[in-house]
């Protein structure tokens, strides 16, 4: 009996400790799948990780906080009525703009680029590769495409490129292992 205590209980502690790393891993291990379906192009593979109503309500709460900022407000008991036509055709805009922004390919462009607008990926800085005769190893390649993740938290991730943390992917943790795209922070947006 006593040997099958001392067989159990190091059993029992294997077992927790390794489900603990796998929670711990599970975004490192979302991210990876994440990158392969960039680097193949597979828009449908990437919108397993988005969710995508979420994401649209959250980007739409972000642009508009950012428009009312930016756009003057109406005085207190004015009785104007073209006082807040800014703020309502602000958010027919952004609606609109975040209903066509937030789509798979979409998505799979700010991932790729790290920017909104259509073009070329920023381009590596030309320094990086001058110690070795103006070329890269494929471990820098890898890092420069890479992500690097930072736990705010049991259950969200912040996604960034070493090379561009202004633009970051926030995920929410979905079940115990699985990882969602729920927010993004662009840089200019």
């Amino acid at each position: 009996m006593k040997n099958r205590k001392s067989v159990v209980f190091p059993v029992l502690v294997a077992a927790a400790l390794g489900f603990a790393t796998l929670l711990y891993v599970s975004p490192y291990l979302a991210m990876q799948s994440i990158k392969k379906a960039i680097d193949a192009g597979d828009s449908a593979a990437l919108s397993e990780f988005v969710d995508f109503p979420v994401l649209r309500e959250n980007m739409k709460g972000r642009l508009m906080r950012s428009l009312a900022s930016k756009l003057p407000k109406a005085e207190p008991g004015s009785d104007n009525p073209l006082a807040n036509i800014g703020q309502a055709i602000g958010g027919l805009v952004v609606g609109t703009a975040v209903d066509q922004l937030v789509t798979p390919a979409g998505i799979m462009m700010m991932m790729e680029t790290g920017r909104v607008a259509r073009g070329p990926a920023p381009a590596a800085d030309p320094a990086a590769g001058s110690s070795r005769g103006g070329e890269a190893e494929a471990g820098d390649a890898d890092q420069r495409k890479g992500f690097s993740l930072h736990y705010q938290g049991f259950g969200k991730v912040r996604a960034f490129r070493q090379r561009d943390p202004g633009t970051a992917f926030i995920f929410r943790r979905d079940g115990l292992l699985g990882w969602k795209l729920v927010n993004m922070e662009l840089e200019g947006l």
